[in-house]
């Protein structure tokens, strides 16, 4: 039996961003088209000021672009107004950051557990028995009555990632989100990002600048002044991935010297 593609969990067609501090634009983004698979593991990366980082919030909704239009599964998330956008990225996304973004005077229960209490409701019989799961899976058992300063560095990314995932959102967004770890610490998020997709079909996009980190991932997408300049979905390791940003440096160099 023969089935059709698999929708896309996100897409832009043609989105362009265009920033204009004190009178001089800037161009974040320029025609980008792009689709993300659901289930899957995608870094983005790029330069520094390639607009990777504009990308994934326009992705999110956290920005709007100038043009274009982005889709969450088959909603245009560009005509929403503020409060169903803030609405739709409560319940249907979900964000983890670098500097994890945990209330301090929250325990990691109530941390976790914070996205339904912004959205003014307690999680149903099920919704409990999925944080339970994930809190298991986390390792995070017997730290829920800690705050974030009483836990390490790990600790408090892998409360942010519980976070997350407790609305079991449409589609996960992390920055950077091993930037603040040890080597020791980042392993395990990566890994507990990848068992994410592999276990819990998790969308995840991820942006970063490290190969070690986006070699996790199951396709990676270089972005350079501001549009998709190639991408690797086969053989991916750190050294391909290194390679591939030296040669989009090296090409940079040769324009920039004509």
């Amino acid at each position: 039996m023969t089935t059709g593609p698999t929708m896309p969990i996100a897409q832009l067609r043609d989105v362009s961003k265009v920033f204009d501090p004190k009178g001089a634009a800037v161009t974040a983004l320029s025609g980008v088209s792009l689709d993300i698979a659901p289930a899957k593991l995608t870094a983005v990366m790029g330069p520094s000021g390639s607009g990777k980082s504009t990308l994934m919030h326009v992705l999110a909704g956290l920005d709007r672009p100038t043009s274009g239009t982005v889709h969450l599964g088959d909603e245009e998330i560009t005509k929403l107004r503020d409060d169903d956008l803030t609405a739709l990225r409560r319940r249907r996304i979900g964000f983890v950051f670098q500097a994890f973004n945990l209330v301090p005077t929250l325990t990691v229960k109530e941390n976790i557990r914070l996205p339904f209490e912004l959205d003014d409701r307690r999680p149903k019989a099920d919704e409990r028995a999925w944080i339970s799961t994930v809190v298991h899976r986390l390792g995070l058992e017997d730290r829920l009555k800690h705050r974030p300063n009483e836990l390490s560095g790990g600790q408090q990314q892998r409360t942010a990632i519980a976070r997350a995932l407790a609305t079991r959102p449409d589609i996960l967004f992390a920055d950077e989100p091993t930037g603040n770890l040890d080597a020791k610490s980042g392993r395990e998020v990566m890994a507990i990002m990848s068992e994410a997709v592999r276990d819990f079909g998790q969308s995840i996009v991820l942006v970063t600048h490290d190969p070690i980190v986006a070699a996790h991932a199951d396709r990676v997408i270089f972005i350079a002044d501001g549009t998709p300049a190639t991408e690797l979905n086969d053989s991916i390791s750190a050294e391909a991935i290194a390679a591939t940003m030296l040669d989009i440096d090296e090409r940079a160099d040769s324009a920039v010297s004509r």
